[in-house]
């Protein structure tokens, strides 16, 4: 039913840490990437901004932390665990990343904003970072379990979760969970406050900015999810944890301002655990991923819309946010098509 993992002999000849080993490598990954979302909090309430804070102290102590508990496995051991090669290399580079970044900002001072974001230290720090906290979700790639339990999956799929959360906080500028593009309130102040043609640009601007973030916070959740169904069978409650965890992290960047906008998250979660579900046991991969793809999509915005609608007020037309709805999930199922097409095209059979 699912696509079983590519096994090779040189893979499964690699010592392999343990379930309890993964899960102390999640924790610490968890505090780096906690670390990280301090950092952003800061940055976007207005903290004091330097090298030396207590947020950057949580990350790097984080990564410290995770980085000797990494080596350590290669010791005990007696070589590199499978799945965790590259992510020793990304402790090498993080580290190198971590001295570039005191130099940068010894030099141009400390980014706010999109500058942050953008730095190139803090971009290498993100690359090096996804190589560190994925590992686990490599290690259990090559096992051979298909429909393994939630005990023995929660390494990996937290492992997924916070790579997913760690890519939606580099794209925060485009979240929907931290935008009121979609609700009125911008478009009031705009009508109230700036002259009309002024006016007219800035809103279309503003619905620019909740489309983008709606569209790449799509191909956000649901290409790991995607990856996920396209591996193995999962346990009820897994995609609930990561569409729910994501949001909540990202929702926590401007101190749960919309912190409604989760509630969304968890339903299309849940929905998607529902409809997976129903569909692993009896229907292909590439048709449970294009399901999943094309619909998981609808639901998310749906749901999103409507809390919107419930604790605020939509400020979009009924052509935009079901526009961008729509787009989403075709968006989604593209996703599911390029996820599930053949690496060799079927031969085609000679014409009568």
């Amino acid at each position: 039913m699912t696509i079983s993992a590519d096994v090779s002999p040189s893979t499964t000849d690699r010592p392999r840490a343990s379930r309890q080993e993964n899960l102390v490598t999640v924790a610490l990954s968890a505090w780096l990437i906690l670390g990280l979302f301090v950092d952003g909090w800061a940055h976007n309430n207005d903290k004091p901004e330097s090298f030396f804070t207590p947020w950057h102290g949580l990350f790097y102590s984080g990564f410290v932390a995770t980085a000797v508990w990494m080596w350590s496995r290669r010791s005990r051991h007696g070589g590199v665990p499978a799945g965790y090669g590259l992510g020793l290399i990304g402790v090498a580079v993080f580290a190198a990343g971590g001295v570039a970044d005191l130099v940068w900002h010894s030099i141009f001072g400390v980014e706010e904003g999109l500058e942050a974001l953008l730095s190139p230290t803090h971009l290498l720090l993100f690359a090096s970072g996804l190589l560190v906290v994925s590992s686990p979700w490599r290690a259990a790639w090559s096992e051979p379990d298909d429909s393994p339990s939630m005990r023995a999956l929660l390494p990996a799929l937290l492992s997924a979760t916070l790579v997913t959360a760690t890519v939606a906080f580099f794209l925060m500028q485009f979240s929907p969970f931290l935008t009121f593009a979609a609700t009125a309130e911008p478009y009031r102040f705009i009508a109230g406050n700036v002259e009309p043609d002024v006016g007219g640009w800035l809103a279309e601007e503003i619905q620019l900015e909740g489309f983008a973030s709606i569209l790449l916070t799509t191909l956000v959740l649901m290409g790991p999810t995607l990856a996920l169904l396209r591996r193995w069978r999962l346990p009820s409650g897994s995609l609930t944890l990561l569409f729910g965890t994501v949001a909540l992290l990202v929702s926590a960047l401007t101190a749960f301002e919309l912190w409604e906008t989760v509630l969304a998250a968890v339903v299309a979660g849940f929905f998607a655990d529902l409809l997976a579900g129903r569909l692993q046991p009896t229907r292909s991969t590439a048709t449970v991923l294009r399901v999943v793809g094309g619909v998981v999509p609808l639901v998310l915005w749906l749901a999103y819309f409507a809390v919107l609608a419930a604790f605020h007020s939509v400020g979009w037309s009924v052509e935009l946010w079901s526009g961008i709805t729509v787009m989403s999930a075709l968006a989604g199922l593209g996703l599911a098509i390029l996820m599930t097409l053949p690496a060799v095209p079927e031969p085609v059979g000679a014409e009568g």
